[in-house]
């Protein structure tokens, strides 16, 4: 046997420099439909001894025939020269090739990189080859198991089918039945409509009847809510007429005494002709006051020219170069100055002696353009330090007026009044009521200080005496510092939403037309949702109060508890949520500045971090956002916000002390109840 040769392995030099290809090419790759191998059936392809045009195998060349010997010999001795291809007869062809390629060196490369392409693609159809068992086995058992689920589906769908078979029997006896009851049915379905006929001719007798019943009883309510009206409003009448009465009966007794004071003290005044005689010595003394301001004014005006004579003879003095002129010029300009500096003198002595005289009369003359009538005691003076406000500085006795609960309560709604109006003229610049009160009486009392005095000194007389109403409670506190205007604020917005959420409700519960009237479970229901800072004990007392201006009735008019009589009183109700209103703005300040000042104890010292106080407001005040902490801060430190959050930023501290005066500057009040999950209310 010869020896077989193998391919070489490709050069990589051609594969590299061959350009791609866009398609394939047929002439290297064997179609299909068109085999290069030698037939299997023969012992020798009779093409192999043929050569083109029909010539003998003794045309072909010397190595073609060597090359088909070698083929011959090598299939032979392998014993497949007449088996269908395999791998051992193209490894033999592949020998063959291996030759012819080596034989021409020049053409080498190239035959190999084709040989390279069809061993490539044998391998990979080999690949292929083997996956196909695994696939056939595969195919095999799915095979099995379709074929065992069909089984098991034929048996499942048998086992259904007979099933549905006896639903399908149950289903034809109950339609049965359902059709006999379905006649059934109907006709009872048509007795019953005419039944219903019947029952509905009843029905619109009845249903006639019932609205013709339930319009008797509206009217009847409405007659009983009239009736109920007309008799708390009677009942009120009675018990305000009542109170004046006894008012009356108390004023005259007060009459009766004043003129027993009065005759005594008409007995101890001096006689009608030393009286007459004070009077003419006063007129004489006003005639020589008006005599001597007219002095003083001309002597002023005289003084005016020489002083400006003067002034022109010193500046010609100054421009004139005879010096023999200027002490001349200067004895007489010192003579004239020296002259006129007597006389204003003289006029200034006799301007406080007619003073003297003037003042000393006015205690016992009448108040011109006042209505009040002086009761015979006075005030004492505080004097004229700094301590003393403006409009209360004074020296000596002051007469008291004894100012009736009408009369200062008219006093006080003059001074708001007359506030506000400074207020809009002055741009709403602020200004303490204290300040303001001054600025009012001068206008007033035209800068007469003894006139301004007076009228302080009795209105706050009053306001202490009449301190259980709420309007003079809050005007003194304000008018001493204790109060800023802001809770007066909030107590007239309070009088004025709580008759407006009631008003909402009556609307609503009578189809948006107001009857003025709630029942006081509705009304006690709505102001806890309003006013939900309140204890239960002081909404007792609130209910106490309304019940008892009810007269033990159901029905309340929610406009009349607010409304003040002639007297400028108002109800129990009323006065009581007033007086409540204030007793918690004065314990929530009083509470607060305890809980800063035991923060200041606690760390030793009297400055406390901005941040301090803010944590300390935060737990005293749980439900108060931050919002509302941060006007505190800012209010107590005396400056804008922005500011107080640099300052609590930079570590500041501050003086508790003059926080503590400053937060009183403005509103102090708890804030509203956080409902649940929602966001906080503000407490001012």
């Amino acid at each position: 046997m010869k020896k077989m040769h193998f391919f070489k392995p490709a050069s990589p030099s051609l594969t590299d420099a061959l350009p791609p290809q866009s398609t394939p090419t047929s002439d290297l790759i064997p179609s299909p439909t068109r085999s290069t191998s030698i037939p299997h059936s023969v012992t020798r392809d009779p093409g192999l001894d043929m050569w083109p045009g029909g010539r003998s195998e003794s045309f072909k060349p010397k190595f073609l025939r060597k090359l088909e010997n070698y083929v011959h010999t090598e299939l032979r001795a392998l014993g497949v020269h007449d088996q269908p291809p395999n791998a051992t007869r193209v490894q033999v062809f592949k020998s063959a090739f291996s030759k012819f390629a080596d034989e021409f060196k020049s053409y080498s490369t190239f035959l190999y990189a084709v040989q390279n392409e069809y061993d490539s693609l044998l391998a990979d159809y080999t690949d292929k080859l083997h996956s196909v068992p695994q696939i056939e086995a595969e195919n095999l058992s799915l095979r099995i198991g379709a074929g065992q689920k069909i089984e098991d589906l034929k048996k499942e769908f048998a086992k259904e089918k007979k099933e549905l078979l006896e639903k399908l029997n149950t289903q034809v006896k109950l339609q049965v039945q359902a059709v006999n009851e379905k006649r059934a049915l109907e006709n009872i379905v048509m007795e019953l409509e005419f039944a219903g006929k019947i029952h509905k001719e009843k029905h619109d007798e009845m249903r006639s009847s019932t609205i013709t019943l339930t319009n008797a009883l509206v009217r009847l309510e409405d007659e009983n809510a009239a009736r109920a009206l007309v008799e708390n409003t009677q009942q009120s009448e009675v018990l305000r007429l009542k109170s004046a009465l006894e008012k009356a009966n108390a004023e005259a007794d007060r009459l009766k005494h004043l003129t027993v004071d009065m005759e005594e003290q008409i007995a101890k005044l001096v006689p009608p002709q030393l009286m007459e005689e004070k009077e003419a010595h006063i007129h004489i003394l006003r005639k020589e006051m008006s005599q001597m301001r007219a002095s003083h004014r001309e002597t002023m005006n005289k003084y005016e020219t020489l002083n400006n004579a003067f002034t022109r003879a010193e500046e010609n003095e100054d421009n004139s170069d005879d010096e023999s002129s200027r002490p001349a010029i200067s004895l007489t300009s010192n003579v004239i100055v020296s002259d006129l500096v007597n006389q204003i003198e003289s006029l200034k002595a006799r301007l406080r002696e007619g003073k003297r005289h003037q003042d000393a009369t006015r205690e016992d003359s009448n108040i011109q353009g006042e209505g009040f009538q002086p009761q015979g005691n006075f005030f004492e003076g505080k004097g004229y330090t700094e301590d003393v406000p403006e409009f209360l500085r004074y020296f000596g006795p002051i007469r008291n007026w004894r100012l009736s609960k009408r009369e200062c309560e008219r006093a006080v709604n003059d001074v708001w009044i007359a506030k506000e109006e400074w207020a809009e003229e002055n741009e709403d610049e602020p200004i303490h009521l204290s300040d303001f009160m001054y600025i009012y009486l001068r206008e007033k009392y035209e800068d007469t200080q003894a006139l301004i005095a007076e009228f302080g000194y009795n209105l706050i007389d009053a306001l202490e005496r009449y301190i259980d109403d709420s309007d003079c409670l809050i005007f003194l506190k304000i008018l001493q510092g204790e109060f800023a205007e802001e809770v007066r604020d909030d107590q007239l917005h309070l009088l004025v939403e709580i008759p407006r959420v009631m008003e909402e409700e009556d609307c609503a519960l009578h189809s948006g037309v107001p009857s003025g009237m709630l029942q006081i479970a509705s009304f006690m229901r709505i102001l806890k949702k309003l006013l939900n800072t309140k204890s239960e004990h002081s909404f007792n007392k609130l209910q106490k109060a309304l019940q008892f201006e009810a007269k033990k009735g159901r029905m309340i008019a929610y406009n009349e508890i607010f409304e003040e009589d002639e007297d400028g009183n108002q109800g129990d109700f009323c006065e009581l949520l007033r007086a409540q209103h204030l007793e918690e703005i004065i314990a929530y300040g009083r509470k607060l500045k305890q809980a800063i000042e035991d923060r200041a104890e606690k760390v030793g010292s009297d400055t406390l971090l901005i941040s301090d106080l803010r944590d300390v407001i935060a737990h005293f005040d749980p439900d108060k956002g931050r919002g509302d902490i941060n006007l505190y801060l800012a209010r107590g430190v005396n400056c804008s916000i922005q500011e107080m959050v640099e300052k609590e930023n930079n570590g500041e501290k501050v003086e508790i002390e003059e926080f503590i005066l400053l937060l009183r500057d403005g509103l102090l009040k708890k804030s509203e109840a956080k409902a649940a999950g929602g966001g906080g209310g503000g407490g001012g």
